[in-house]
């Protein structure tokens, strides 16, 4: 791996604590491209919110200027042409150029590139996908441009330390969607804890057992969770007692440490 310099380390800190104080709040993809560009110069750049089976995309560009590539009749037909898709899409949270899939003579000779590329005056790009956790379709997609001087392998590194810090932020803003949503979605708190699980873990418990591990993440003593779900005490302590082998802890120590990092 590329190692970085004094410098490039101070700044990569400088633009993480950043991310993290503006917590993906309004404004904040213009901000990022403008925080990357002094780090990785770039002449055109994208920070995209995508949802590829919905052929739905917000795009956010640094600087803004005409032609935007989203606003282009085909841009959805064209992208799917993309010589990257299969890194980008396949081998998520990691940066790719396209000069490591096609030579720049072949691109230039792409309709993609004649559609989107040519008129911004760029034909060099490094780009990274971030999923959605709750759906792999939902993502955000940077990309940098620039004309002739390809990215190097510095630049690469410097994108990949930074994209677990754009996950993590993202994440984490997805689980408070989730998780606060208004009283009238009518979706009960077991349900979405429920609903996590599901998705993040290939454990099969029963719906008595999902019941019991979400009180026992809420703190709940086996009286309590008993009085709550009208079992006795002894079931409970039952059901979560034949949940931990599920789960692969052996106590409720253990189990709370699992269920707070599956449940951020």
């Amino acid at each position: 791996m590329y190692r970085l310099c004094h410098s490039d380390c101070e700044q990569l800190l400088e633009l993480t604590a950043d991310l993290y104080s503006c917590r993906l709040e309004e404004g904040w993809r213009g901000r990022l491209l403008r925080r990357i560009r002094a780090l990785i110069p770039f002449e055109f750049g994208g920070c995209h919110l995508i949802e590829r089976d919905q052929h739905q995309i917000d795009a956010c560009y640094e600087p803004c200027r005409p032609p935007m590539p989203a606003a282009n009749k085909d841009f959805w037909r064209l992208v799917k042409t993309h010589p990257m898709n299969g890194l980008l899409f396949g081998q998520p949270l990691q940066s790719w150029k396209v000069s490591d899939v096609i030579s720049r003579m072949d691109f230039r000779q792409s309709e993609l590139y004649q559609a989107l590329y040519q008129p911004l005056k760029v034909d060099c790009e490094l780009a990274a996908a971030v999923p959605f956790r709750s759906n792999p379709q939902r993502l955000v997609l940077l990309t940098l441009h620039r004309f002739r001087v390809d990215f190097t392998e510095r630049d690469r590194a410097v994108l990949n330390l930074l994209l677990p810090h754009i996950a993590r932020l993202q994440w984490s803003q997805e689980s408070r969607a989730l998780w606060d949503r208004p009283p009238c979605a009518q979706v009960l708190p077991t349900e979405l804890f429920a609903a996590t699980v599901r998705r993040e873990t290939r454990w099969s418990l029963t719906p008595r057992e999902m019941e019991v591990l979400f009180w026992v993440h809420q703190g709940k003593t086996n009286s309590e969770i008993g009085k709550i779900l009208g079992i006795s005490e002894r079931t409970a302590e039952t059901h979560i007692l034949r949940a931990y082998p599920k789960i692969g802890v052996e106590n409720r120590h253990s189990a709370m440490a699992v269920l707070n990092r599956l449940i951020r």
